[in-house]
């Protein structure tokens, strides 16, 4: 039987070192202090720097890497993309043990193959917070001497603590939108004009919210860890290899040359067939290696812009005394133009709905599909993984006993949660496999944003109509509303994890755990444990108007939530309820509660139960039952009219309703305007916490 590391190494024309190396590095993580936007803040880091220091070891050799934990929380260190044994993977609580505060541990592993990589934090949201670093693995005998070799780390940056970040992400999935200038109002779907209505109206009918390319806006954008950075020197006609790693935590690039098209020759440490390609989207945790020509006389920028407009940053190839070249202007995508009943967009400028320099067909993610010419020239625009061709067969033993493992990604922007199958990690029973296996995944994105897919401890191929060619990666992005399949060779033993690479979606639940049969040394209790999916967040809305005070405490976590609100007049009439609610599916919840009615100094007590769903355009019905036997019918919505201001409702079957308008003078206060049939009219602020 051919074992699939026989297959990397047939790719990469790899023969035996004549010697190998023990290659020892040792740094310090701790805290350090960032100015990165304007504004001094906490970080956490590798070696003193973000990124951390290039890590560099070379085919045969033994890589001994210590790490002395000198915060006052626990951390830890994943080496994405390597093929290692399980215990040095770096997963805390999975196969490695974390490395506590004032402890120190040593990781050694053998190189097995090169390439490019990186390495990170797996401990909560660390990652975010500055702890990353490349990684270069390079042949026993370099090959590159004819070429200058280079590594460049993209990352963004937050002044935000991240847990500030995903706490906001869980009261409104769309939080950030007005700080990127996102919101999609009516006043603006109108502007666009009928096929923007269109769009807008079917993506309601279907249960659709506003689409949007991103969840946070960031302070900063970073190339090796500056907003720009001078790459590197280059004669003219020099030929420069830039390995690019994507270490942000959830932003997506385009990539362009100001110099001409790139030549693409790895995707994720692997050598790919090369082909030219003039822009390159970047997705998060892939790493890609390019080569680039220096023309003549200047310094020339490589561009990477957010895939949602909301910024940019650049790396300069050249003589930097002959004058900056700059890359083009990419125009920001237009989300007006999505049409959700076929899950596309199209690359316009704001205001023009649609554009004809588009293949509709394979439309993602606001950017046009890859367009190579039929004698295979340059790529205007790689947004999938089509033309990857491996430069050798990676064709697995079709004698192999097969298991296909069927994996939806599912999500609710609206409460923040992500997962396969409906189910987060920390409700999800483990992937159990056996040595020896032929394993597939077969994906179906049913949410409508991007997902960054990332295997640890194995290589996979993208089953992409290369035939036994078919590239190998570690990572894949799996457009809004697409399939994909990727098959392995289930060649090692024990556990691994398996997750989207978002750092915010892998934390609220898109994650398993992928268990050897026989070899595995963790119960299903134990797994589901490595998540922050079941974790309880609290929020509060109190408002104070010139009628009446009201305000809602609430608490949630994926699954459950406990809920509090009141409405009152300034004369003594309170309505109020508890409820405590399981939320059953994205769309549907089930509650019980009781509710209290005093006025003229009586009050009456009565507990309910009930279901909710959501509607068609988005409208939110409920019926409950109470402990006399009343049923009560419900519904509500909110619209947003524009881009401070929305409009919300009310109505039920004892005839209360309510109508009230909210401008928003900033993400935690609100000027609000209401008519509450109990309570009249009144104007006043709504707070946040």
């Amino acid at each position: 039987m051919r074992y699939f590391l026989w297959f990397l190494a047939a790719i990469m024309l790899l023969s035996t070192p004549l010697r190998a190396d023990v290659r020892q590095y040792e740094f310090d993580i701790d805290y350090i202090t960032l100015n990165k936007s304007g504004a001094l803040v906490r970080a956490m880091a590798i070696g003193g720097s973000v990124p951390a220091p290039l890590i560099e070891a070379r085919l045969g050799d033994t890589l001994e890497v210590t790490f002395h934990n000198k915060m006052d929380v626990e951390s830890s260190v994943h080496w994405h993309g390597i093929l290692l044994p399980s215990d040095q993977d770096g997963v805390p609580w999975l196969n490695t043990r974390p490395i506590g505060p004032g402890e120190s541990f040593t990781f050694r592993f053998d190189i097995k193959h090169t390439g490019t990589y990186w390495y990170h934090s797996h401990t909560g949201l660390q990652e975010q917070r500055g702890i990353y670093g490349p990684i270069r693995l390079l042949p026993a005998e370099s090959k590159l001497t004819d070429m200058q070799d280079t590594v460049l780390v993209w990352s963004d940056w937050s002044d935000d603590n991240p847990k500030q970040i995903l706490r906001n992400l869980k009261r409104d999935g769309h939080w950030y939108a007005r700080q990127k200038d996102s919101v999609q109002g009516w006043d603006r779907v109108i502007k666009h004009g009928w096929p923007a209505i269109k769009n807008r109206v079917k993506g309601n009918w279907t249960r659709m919210g506003p689409m949007d390319l991103s969840d946070i806006a960031y302070d900063a954008f970073l190339a090796n860890g500056d907003a720009e950075t001078q790459l590197t020197t280059a004669k003219p006609g020099e030929t420069v290899r830039v390995r690019m790693i994507n270490a942000a935590a959830s932003s997506y690039f385009n990539i362009e040359y100001a110099g001409g098209p790139m030549t693409v020759v790895a995707a994720d440490g692997v050598d790919v067939q090369p082909f030219k390609v003039k822009r390159l989207e970047h997705a998060l945790a892939e790493t890609w290696d390019v080569e680039i020509v220096v023309p003549e006389s200047g310094n020339f920028e490589l561009r990477a812009t957010n895939v949602d407009g909301s910024g940019q940053t650049s790396a300069w190839i050249g003589d930097p005394a002959g004058g900056k070249v700059y890359a083009p202007d990419i125009p920001k995508p237009n989300p007006f133009a999505v049409d959700h009943s076929a899950h596309q967009m199209q690359m316009a400028e704001d205001g023009d709905v649609g554009s004809d320099d588009c293949a509709p067909e394979h439309v993602a993610m606001g950017h046009c599909t890859p367009m190579a010419s039929p004698d295979g020239g340059t790529i205007d625009h790689l947004t999938d993984y089509a033309p990857l061709k491996a430069t050798a067969s990676t064709a697995l033993n079709a004698d192999m006993p097969l298991r296909q493992v069927h994996l939806k990604l599912t999500g609710n922007m609206e409460r923040y949660i992500w997962s396969f199958n409906g189910e987060t990690l920390s409700e999800a029973d483990r992937i159990m496999i056996r040595k020896g296996e032929r394993v597939q995944f077969i994906f179906e994105n049913t949410t409508m944003m991007n997902h960054p897919l990332h295997l640890h401890g194995h290589f996979f191929r993208v089953l992409n109509g290369q035939g036994d060619f078919a590239p190998l990666k570690h990572t894949i992005d799996l457009a809004s509303m697409s399939s994909v399949t990727i098959e392995f060779e289930a060649n090692e033993e024990r556990d691994w994890i398996f997750h989207c690479h978002n750092l915010y979606h892998m934390k609220t639940g898109m994650s398993r755990v992928i268990s050897y049969t026989g070899t595995s040394d963790i119960d299903d209790a134990f797994a589901q444990s490595l998540s922050m999916d079941d974790h309880w967040y609290k929020f509060a809305d109190i408002a104070a108007l010139s009628n009446q005070h009201m305000g809602r405490l609430w608490a949630v976590n994926n699954r459950y939530g406990v809920e509090a609100e009141w409405e009152g007049d300034y004369d003594g009439t309170l309505e109020a309820e508890v409820k405590a609610e399981y939320f059953q599916s994205r769309f549907t919840e089930l509650f019980v509660g009781a509710e209290m009615e005093r006025e003229d100094g009586e009050s009456e007590t009565v507990g309910f139960v009930g279901a909710s769903m959501v509607l068609p355009l988005l409208i939110e019905s409920g019926v409950q039952v109470d402990t006399s036997g009343h049923v009560k019918l419900m519904v509500g919505g909110d619209v947003q009219l524009a881009n401070r201001v929305k409009f919300q409702w009310k109505w039920d079957t004892d005839n209360d309703y309510e109508l009230s308008l909210d401008y928003e003078i900033t993400k935690r206060l609100s000027v609000i305007a209401q008519y509450d049939n109990d309570f009249d009219f009144g104007v006043g602020l709504k707070a946040r916490f």
